[in-house]
Protein backbone atom coordinates (compact mmCIF):
# COMPACT_ATOMS: atom_id res chain seq x y z
CA UNK A 1 0.00 0.00 0.00
CA UNK A 2 1.63 3.48 -0.90
CA UNK A 3 2.59 5.34 2.02
CA UNK A 4 0.10 8.53 2.56
CA UNK A 5 1.19 11.67 3.37
CA UNK A 6 -0.91 13.63 6.08
CA UNK A 7 -2.15 17.08 5.36
CA UNK A 8 -3.37 20.35 7.35
CA UNK A 9 -5.54 23.49 6.32
CA UNK A 10 -3.40 26.34 5.25
CA UNK A 11 -6.55 28.66 4.61
CA UNK A 12 -9.49 29.46 2.08
CA UNK A 13 -8.73 32.35 -0.39
CA UNK A 14 -11.62 33.94 -2.28
CA UNK A 15 -10.92 36.03 -5.57
CA UNK A 16 -11.54 39.30 -5.52
CA UNK A 17 -11.20 39.21 -9.27
CA UNK A 18 -14.15 36.14 -10.46
CA UNK A 19 -17.46 35.85 -8.62
CA UNK A 20 -17.73 32.48 -6.62
CA UNK A 21 -14.31 31.18 -6.54
CA UNK A 22 -12.57 30.10 -3.96
CA UNK A 23 -8.80 28.11 -3.07
CA UNK A 24 -8.90 25.89 -0.74
CA UNK A 25 -4.95 25.45 0.00
CA UNK A 26 -3.82 22.14 1.70
CA UNK A 27 -0.23 21.42 2.67
CA UNK A 28 1.82 18.94 3.89
CA UNK A 29 1.79 18.87 8.02
CA UNK A 30 4.94 17.51 8.91
CA UNK A 31 7.40 20.25 6.87
CA UNK A 32 4.88 22.61 5.55
CA UNK A 33 7.18 22.83 1.93
CA UNK A 34 4.58 21.33 -0.48
CA UNK A 35 1.19 23.26 -0.50
CA UNK A 36 -2.01 21.68 -2.71
CA UNK A 37 -4.46 24.37 -4.04
CA UNK A 38 -8.02 22.93 -4.84
CA UNK A 39 -10.30 25.04 -6.64
CA UNK A 40 -13.88 24.54 -4.72
CA UNK A 41 -17.38 25.87 -4.72
CA UNK A 42 -18.64 28.48 -2.23
CA UNK A 43 -21.10 26.19 -0.44
CA UNK A 44 -18.19 24.04 0.09
CA UNK A 45 -15.88 26.90 1.19
CA UNK A 46 -18.21 28.46 3.49
CA UNK A 47 -19.04 25.03 5.25
CA UNK A 48 -15.50 24.51 5.48
CA UNK A 49 -15.17 27.91 7.07
CA UNK A 50 -17.79 27.19 9.37
CA UNK A 51 -16.10 24.25 10.95
CA UNK A 52 -13.18 25.64 11.70
CA UNK A 53 -14.68 28.73 13.18
CA UNK A 54 -14.46 31.33 10.82
CA UNK A 55 -18.43 32.20 9.94
CA UNK A 56 -21.07 32.89 11.78
CA UNK A 57 -21.60 29.52 14.20
CA UNK A 58 -25.85 29.85 13.88
CA UNK A 59 -25.53 28.79 10.20
CA UNK A 60 -25.60 25.04 9.95
CA UNK A 61 -24.89 22.86 6.60
CA UNK A 62 -25.81 19.82 5.31
CA UNK A 63 -22.17 18.57 6.56
CA UNK A 64 -23.31 19.89 10.19
CA UNK A 65 -26.46 16.92 9.78
CA UNK A 66 -24.30 14.83 8.83
CA UNK A 67 -22.13 14.64 11.59
CA UNK A 68 -25.65 15.20 14.01
CA UNK A 69 -26.49 11.52 12.51
CA UNK A 70 -23.06 9.84 13.01
CA UNK A 71 -23.50 10.89 16.61
CA UNK A 72 -26.63 9.22 17.08
CA UNK A 73 -25.42 5.72 15.09
CA UNK A 74 -21.75 6.06 16.25
CA UNK A 75 -20.26 6.24 13.42
CA UNK A 76 -16.85 7.23 13.58
CA UNK A 77 -14.89 9.33 10.39
CA UNK A 78 -11.45 7.31 10.26
CA UNK A 79 -9.76 9.77 7.62
CA UNK A 80 -9.71 11.42 4.21
CA UNK A 81 -7.98 10.51 1.62
CA UNK A 82 -7.43 12.28 -1.37
CA UNK A 83 -5.93 9.60 -3.72
CA UNK A 84 -6.14 10.87 -7.52
CA UNK A 85 -6.17 13.79 -9.82
CA UNK A 86 -7.47 13.73 -13.46
CA UNK A 87 -7.71 16.73 -15.46
CA UNK A 88 -7.98 18.92 -12.87
CA UNK A 89 -10.11 17.11 -10.47
CA UNK A 90 -8.98 15.71 -7.23
CA UNK A 91 -11.11 12.50 -6.54
CA UNK A 92 -11.46 11.42 -2.38
CA UNK A 93 -12.73 8.96 -0.43
CA UNK A 94 -14.23 8.74 2.91
CA UNK A 95 -12.83 5.95 5.79
CA UNK A 96 -15.40 5.47 8.65
CA UNK A 97 -16.25 2.58 10.90
CA UNK A 98 -18.61 1.87 14.14
CA UNK A 99 -17.52 2.62 17.32
CA UNK A 100 -16.41 -0.24 18.97
CA UNK A 101 -15.28 -1.98 15.94
CA UNK A 102 -12.63 -0.40 14.54
CA UNK A 103 -10.88 -3.59 12.19
CA UNK A 104 -14.49 -2.86 10.08
CA UNK A 105 -14.07 -0.32 7.74
CA UNK A 106 -16.59 1.26 4.68
CA UNK A 107 -14.70 3.63 2.25
CA UNK A 108 -16.83 6.20 0.31
CA UNK A 109 -16.39 7.95 -2.30
CA UNK A 110 -16.65 11.52 -2.54
CA UNK A 111 -16.50 14.84 -3.71
CA UNK A 112 -12.73 16.17 -2.13
CA UNK A 113 -14.60 19.93 -0.57
CA UNK A 114 -16.94 17.86 0.81
CA UNK A 115 -14.53 15.63 2.62
CA UNK A 116 -12.50 18.07 3.71
CA UNK A 117 -16.02 19.31 5.38
CA UNK A 118 -16.41 16.50 7.45
CA UNK A 119 -12.85 15.60 8.04
CA UNK A 120 -12.97 19.20 9.99
CA UNK A 121 -15.94 17.92 11.70
CA UNK A 122 -15.13 15.51 12.92
CA UNK A 123 -11.31 16.35 13.75
CA UNK A 124 -10.50 13.40 11.22
CA UNK A 125 -6.88 13.35 9.67
CA UNK A 126 -6.68 14.31 5.62
CA UNK A 127 -4.07 12.70 3.48
CA UNK A 128 -2.90 12.33 0.32
CA UNK A 129 -0.49 9.71 -2.01
CA UNK A 130 3.08 11.26 -3.59
CA UNK A 131 1.72 11.13 -6.71
CA UNK A 132 -0.78 13.88 -5.89
CA UNK A 133 1.82 15.80 -5.01
CA UNK A 134 4.04 14.88 -8.15
CA UNK A 135 1.33 16.52 -10.40
CA UNK A 136 -0.11 19.37 -8.44
CA UNK A 137 1.66 20.24 -5.21
CA UNK A 138 3.31 23.33 -5.25
CA UNK A 139 6.74 23.32 -3.73
CA UNK A 140 8.14 26.47 -1.75
CA UNK A 141 11.45 27.14 -0.34
CA UNK A 142 12.02 30.62 2.16
CA UNK A 143 8.41 31.04 1.69
CA UNK A 144 8.29 31.47 -1.98
CA UNK A 145 6.92 28.87 -4.81
CA UNK A 146 9.70 26.84 -6.73
CA UNK A 147 9.87 25.26 -9.83
CA UNK A 148 11.16 21.46 -9.39
CA UNK A 149 12.24 19.50 -12.46
CA UNK A 150 11.79 16.67 -12.69
CA UNK A 151 10.14 15.87 -9.72
CA UNK A 152 7.93 12.92 -11.17
CA UNK A 153 11.23 10.79 -11.59
CA UNK A 154 12.64 11.63 -8.31
CA UNK A 155 11.64 9.78 -5.44
CA UNK A 156 13.78 11.58 -3.15
CA UNK A 157 11.51 15.05 -2.23
CA UNK A 158 14.96 16.42 -0.02
CA UNK A 159 17.32 16.02 -3.05
CA UNK A 160 14.37 17.11 -5.43
CA UNK A 161 13.80 20.60 -3.64
CA UNK A 162 17.90 21.51 -4.02
CA UNK A 163 17.95 21.79 -7.66
CA UNK A 164 15.26 24.47 -8.55
CA UNK A 165 14.51 27.77 -9.72
CA UNK A 166 12.42 30.40 -8.45
CA UNK A 167 10.28 32.17 -11.55
CA UNK A 168 10.57 35.77 -12.15
CA UNK A 169 7.42 35.97 -14.34
CA UNK A 170 4.21 34.56 -14.35
CA UNK A 171 2.07 35.56 -17.48
CA UNK A 172 -1.71 35.68 -16.64
CA UNK A 173 -2.68 36.69 -19.93
CA UNK A 174 -3.35 33.71 -21.81
CA UNK A 175 -6.33 33.25 -24.35
CA UNK A 176 -8.33 30.80 -25.19
CA UNK A 177 -6.88 29.25 -27.91
CA UNK A 178 -3.43 29.32 -26.01
CA UNK A 179 -4.99 27.14 -23.48
CA UNK A 180 -6.33 24.90 -25.89
CA UNK A 181 -3.34 23.79 -27.71
CA UNK A 182 -1.42 23.13 -24.21
CA UNK A 183 -1.14 19.69 -22.75
CA UNK A 184 -3.11 18.35 -19.58
CA UNK A 185 0.24 18.16 -17.91
CA UNK A 186 1.09 21.80 -18.45
CA UNK A 187 -2.14 23.19 -17.56
CA UNK A 188 -2.03 21.54 -14.58
CA UNK A 189 0.70 23.18 -13.89
CA UNK A 190 -0.17 26.94 -15.07
CA UNK A 191 -3.06 26.28 -12.62
CA UNK A 192 -0.92 25.79 -9.82
CA UNK A 193 1.21 29.02 -10.98
CA UNK A 194 -2.48 30.84 -11.13
CA UNK A 195 -3.56 29.57 -8.17
CA UNK A 196 -0.41 30.53 -5.86
CA UNK A 197 -0.16 34.19 -8.08
CA UNK A 198 -4.16 34.62 -6.66
CA UNK A 199 -5.04 34.90 -10.72
CA UNK A 200 -8.18 33.30 -10.07
CA UNK A 201 -9.91 34.43 -13.03
CA UNK A 202 -7.51 32.75 -15.15
CA UNK A 203 -7.23 29.54 -12.97
CA UNK A 204 -10.72 29.32 -13.57
CA UNK A 205 -10.70 29.31 -17.20
CA UNK A 206 -7.86 26.37 -16.81
CA UNK A 207 -10.03 24.35 -14.97
CA UNK A 208 -13.08 24.82 -17.65
CA UNK A 209 -10.87 23.43 -20.19
CA UNK A 210 -9.62 20.46 -18.42
CA UNK A 211 -13.62 19.98 -17.46
CA UNK A 212 -14.06 20.39 -21.13
CA UNK A 213 -11.66 17.86 -22.01
CA UNK A 214 -12.95 14.51 -19.86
Amino acid sequence: MEQLIRLTIRGISLSQIQSGIYVLLLEEEESGKIKLPIIIESLQAQSISSALGKRDPSRSFTHDLFLSVSEIFRIKLKSVVIYKLVNGIFFSYILFYKEGDQKTEHKIDSKTSDAVALAVRFQAPIYTTKEIFDKAGIYFENGFPIEIENKEDNEDTEECIENYSIPLFFNKEKTQQELEKMTDKDLNALLNHAVINECYELAARIKKELDRRE
